[in-house]
């Protein structure tokens, strides 16, 4: 496919390839295990916070306090800081709060669109060529998560960048941060007249709610779930430009389902990473506690069980998608998720409104990362091919 929704090697999105053992770990790919294990704390958690030391734990990367928040036990079984802190983060995830920055969402887009001169009116009857994700779908999530983390654009992209120069894998874990990254959140946090989520997090710091770690997490987690989100929307119009369904795609009701099927098939986020804390085995591979698991989602999304209409490696957005695994599942279903699919969704229907003769001006290309971003993805926009009005 031109928008290449399977950048990664073919066993990666392939649900048949058996488990196996190499340095990284124990990987995993069917959906029947991997729904399993996402939905059980006594097997498997991320929480690894007793395997630091005292001087590791005031050095840690701020994504190390917020990945501990999704599991309900640490590694020896101990009751972790997930109720803790899931709680105190609840009100800004729900579904209500994200339908509340619909609006906003719609507006950024638009806004964003806007600046591109590709989708100027004078470009568009003459035709006029820009990037869907570097031009339009990444500044459309990074400005949604400035506005509604109350903190600046450039502070997203500040994450963005470091979780983009880590490659497809933080190179230990749990990760530690250089003091650049403290003083940079530490002065953040300070600011101010500071708003939105970052406020409400500082504020649970003075509170003792949150450590000044976990809110540096809070932010950077939240902050670099722009590629994913800009990735999804960019899938939906390349998959729909290339399925004949991209007039479909203005209206929101016929955008949404979209969104969740591209987001199925072409998976941002190809694997979730557990650690085993008591033995067990999947297939002929014995786990044993400590060891690194390592669950493609990418191939448990094309193993979908059930009545769904076939093959799983096709872009079908009439598709029943409620049990694909690209959110995560259960604690381990990723908190963002209502806010990513309002902007995917805004981002995805605005461009169709504004450029109905949108079309692929080349093959797109994405990256091998901790999320699965695009390179380029590059439109052109048609001229008007209107027939001219009669005098």
């Amino acid at each position: 496919m031109l928008s290449d929704p399977a950048p990664r090697p073919p066993t990666c999105y392939d649900p048949a390839t058996p488990p196996h053992r190499d340095e990284q770990g124990v990987h995993v790919y069917d959906h029947a295990t991997i729904r399993a294990l996402l939905r059980d704390p006594q097997r498997v958690t991320s929480d690894v916070s007793e395997m630091i030391t005292p001087e590791q734990r005031d050095h840690l990367h701020p994504v190390s306090t917020f990945v501990w928040a999704t599991d309900r036990r640490t590694l020896s079984g101990c009751p972790g800081r997930h109720a803790a802190l899931r709680s105190a983060m609840a009100p800004w995830f729900t579904a209500e709060a994200a339908a509340a920055r619909a609006t906003t969402a719609a507006e950024i887009a638009a806004e964003v669109a806007a600046e591109i001169p590709a989708m100027h009116v004078e470009a568009h009857t003459s035709g006029g060529s820009f990037d869907v994700y570097l031009d339009y779908a990444l500044p459309t999530a990074v400005t949604y998560l400035a506005d509604w983390l109350g903190i600046a654009p450039s502070d997203v992209t500040y994450a963005v960048d470091d979780q983009l120069a880590a490659g497809d894998m933080f190179a230990s874990w749990p990760p530690l941060a250089a003091p650049e990254m403290d003083e940079y959140y530490r002065e953040l946090m300070s600011r101010p007249g500071l708003t939105g989520v970052a406020a409400e997090a500082r504020d649970l710091v003075r509170a003792g709610t949150l450590t000044e770690r976990e809110s540096w997490g809070t932010l950077y987690a939240i902050s670099v779930s722009a590629v994913a989100t800009a990735t999804t929307a960019t899938l939906t119009v390349g998959l729909a430009l290339e399925n004949d369904l991209w007039p479909r795609m203005a209206d929101p009701a016929q955008a949404r389902p979209a969104v969740e099927e591209a987001l199925r098939l072409g998976t941002p986020f190809p694997q979730a990473s557990r650690f085993a804390r008591e033995p067990f085995t999947v297939g002929d591979v014995a786990v044993q506690p400590g060891d690194q698991v390592l669950m493609w989602l990418t191939a448990a999304n094309r193993d979908i069980p059930g009545p769904h209409r076939q093959p799983l490696d096709r872009f079908d957005p009439g598709r029943d998608t409620a049990d694909h695994l690209g959110w995560g599942l259960g604690y381990h279903r990723c908190g963002g998720l209502h806010h990513a699919r309002t902007t995917a969704v805004a981002a995805v229907t605005t461009l169709a409104q504004r450029c109905p003769d949108l079309t692929m001006a080349g093959p797109w290309k994405r990256y091998v990362g901790i999320d699965d971003g695009y390179v380029a993805a590059p439109a052109i926009t048609l001229p008007d091919r209107s027939p001219p009005i009669p005098r």
